[in-house]
């Protein structure tokens, strides 16, 4: 049974907040996993570098699908790396959110993230990072995108619910990488 809708992205494309009001909005349980992980301490070391738990992705994955498994109806799952962890036959779609880099820099420096760690989330959404891992994961079908960059939580929630509930009517394609170029802010973001 494909229940579950994994919101995911780069930190700071408002992963959290557009999940929590999706969930709301389509009567679906909501699971953050970072915190799923935490609390059931599914993590077999920590980064102290980037201040930041290891996740045991088999014991995070057994533990998710026992979870899953009792639950009826849907589950919107908020995570920035669902890749390995949650069982595809149980996913029916998956929202990677994007926001453009400059944007994503003020955000993430309004939240006083130390300065390697903005500039590694940052190039991550320029190279497509969570994208790619979620294509990867669950193949293009299941994959849609949505630029957050705006900041209009109540446009995405729509657009989010009318892909969850029926067949999404198109696919959006971003690509940072061109419009960064074409912006001239491309070395801004690659060469340091």
């Amino acid at each position: 049974m494909s229940n579950v809708v994994i919101v995911t992205g780069t930190p700071g494309t408002g992963k959290t907040t557009i999940s929590k009001t999706l969930a709301k909005a389509i009567g679906a349980r909501y699971i953050n996993l970072t915190q799923f992980v935490s609390s059931r301490r599914l993590y077999s070391a920590i980064d102290r570098e980037r201040r930041t738990k290891i996740v045991d992705a088999a014991r995070t994955r057994s533990s998710l699908t026992k979870e899953l498994r009792i639950i009826s109806g849907p589950v919107v799952i908020d995570t920035h790396a669902p890749e390995g962890v949650i069982p595809e036959q149980m996913v029916r779609r998956v929202f990677v959110l994007r926001c453009h880099p400059k944007v994503l820099e003020a955000r993430l420096r309004a939240k006083k993230w130390a300065v390697n760690k903005i500039r590694e989330n940052v190039l991550a959404e320029v190279v497509d990072s969570c994208l790619t891992a979620a294509v990867k994961q669950y193949g293009w079908r299941k994959v849609m995108q949505l630029d957050t960059s705006r900041g209009n939580v109540r446009r995405a929630v729509g657009i989010l619910k009318s892909s969850v509930l029926e067949k999404p009517s198109r696919r959006i394609t971003i690509d940072w990488l061109a419009r960064l170029e074409k912006e001239g802010l491309l070395d801004r973001y690659l060469i340091r």
